[in-house]
């Protein structure tokens, strides 16, 4: 019986494991808002648009040898941010003991459980929190700026900065960086700017390509700054427009059917508007960064619960408007698109990518692309396109047809005056 025994347990170890496992097993909070980009995503030639490429924030690419230059910074950075206030070692201690003390709230802003110590992770959100501020405060105002600093002094380090600061994979909680701003702010010697939100929108305003500040009322229950980057970029109607998705033809077609495209003048990105056979749509500014920034305000969306997918429709609908270099070309020549990469297939390539492993549950140009594809599909519009465009495209076409028109109408009045003439006779 004993030698059963020992077999049973033997036979039960692996048993033993999964119950280990499951013991030591933590379930991610569900409000998580901070996560690695998924594996489908990454898997298009364009996974480099999720990664740090000078700076790692947070735990998630911290220790990578490419952003290992920036330590330095970090500590340069946090003994000036520190040094705003008259007892610089107190503000140390207090700072350090604020932010342990967040150590689960922090936690729970990720998706999978973090593998650093309290004492590791408090020690990273210290440099990386007072980091940003001081250089988010910088940026601000040129009289902050101390002895030569290259991230200034160099021309590519701030865009780099800005476009690695708004990656999904590379976020701390915005609530460690309001606690860190509310102390020292609370004890700087100067008076600083009165809301984290604010600078922090000035800071990425040349990096975005609509409005600041048009949704954002407080920073209260912003997540990160990717978060915030996301809540400006909302429509002006959020909710009027949502449905199924609806694809509408390649920009060129629609013009050649008598749709009109015109610079929108709004300043949000998504107000786009259709009435009376006008397609109204907001410049889009597109930069080195500009890629990687819709992907990553993808990313959030396709990821993170709750999150309604306004970008991703802007990105689809703007992938349909563009098909080949002709319908970018359109677009550049009426101001809605502002090309800063160069040839127009970089831009035809950036829109036709940016939507690959992508799933739409809720598409938030439903009406208007409804609107659009029921005046494509008007036969009179499209005769009316065609005979502008066959006939009136040029000062000599429109003399001429002028020139029949009259013709046609004297010998109209000639043949009824023969007729007259001829019954009176």
């Amino acid at each position: 019986m004993a030698g059963t025994d020992t077999t049973t347990d033997e036979e039960n170890l692996w048993l033993i494991g999964i119950k280990k496992n499951l013991a030591d097993f933590t379930a991610p909070c569900p409000s998580w808002s901070i996560c690695k980009v998924p594996s489908k995503l990454r898997s298009t030639n364009y996974g480099d648009a999720y990664s740090p490429q000078i700076i790692s924030i947070g735990p998630l690419h911290y220790g990578t040898d490419n952003v290992l230059d920036m330590e330095e910074h970090k500590m340069k950075y946090t003994k000036y941010f520190l040094a705003r206030t008259p007892i610089e070692d107190q503000t140390l201690d207090d700072c350090g003991k604020l932010i342990r003390s967040l150590d689960r709230n922090v936690r729970a802003y990720y998706a999978k459980p973090i593998d650093y110590s309290e004492d590791k992770l408090a020690k990273m959100l210290l440099f990386d929190g007072c980091f940003i501020l001081e250089l988010f405060l910088r940026s601000s105002n040129v009289y902050e700026r101390k002895e030569y600093d290259p991230i200034f002094e160099s021309p590519w380090m701030l865009p780099v900065l800005r476009r690695d600061l708004a990656l999904l994979e590379n976020q701390i909680p915005f609530l460690v960086l309001e606690k860190l701003f509310t102390h020292i702010a609370r004890h700087s010697a100067k008076s600083l700017p009165s809301t984290l939100w604010g600078l922090a929108l000035s800071f990425f305003g040349p990096f975005l390509n609509t409005e600041a500040g048009i949704h954002i009322n407080s920073g209260g229950d912003i997540s990160h700054f990717l978060d915030l980057i996301h809540r400006i970029y909302l429509p002006s109607s959020p909710e009027s427009d949502k449905g199924l998705l609806t694809l509408v033809s390649c920009a060129t077609e629609l013009a050649g059917a008598g749709i009109e495209f015109q610079k929108g003048t709004s300043k949000n990105l998504l107000d786009l508007k259709f009435e009376n056979g006008v397609f109204k749509i907001p410049e889009l500014v597109v930069y080195d960064s500009t890629d990687s920034l819709l992907r990553n305000l993808i990313a959030f969306e396709q990821c993170v619960q709750f999150q309604k997918q306004f970008v991703t429709s802007y990105a689809v609908l703007m992938d349909r408007l563009v098909n080949t270099t002709r319908d970018v070309e359109l677009l550049e020549r009426q101001k809605i698109i502002q090309n800063n990469l160069g040839a127009y297939e970089d831009i035809s390539n950036l829109l036709n990518s940016i939507c690959k492993e992508v799933v739409v549950k809720e598409f938030y140009f439903a009406e208007l692309s409804k609107k659009v594809n029921d005046y494509y599909g008007q036969t009179w519009h499209q005769h009316r396109a065609s005979l502008k465009r066959n006939y009136f495209t040029n000062p000599w076409t429109i003399i001429s047809v002028m020139a029949a028109s009259v013709l046609l109408s004297l010998t109209i009045l000639q043949t009824i005056y023969s007729v007259l003439s001829y019954y009176h006779s």
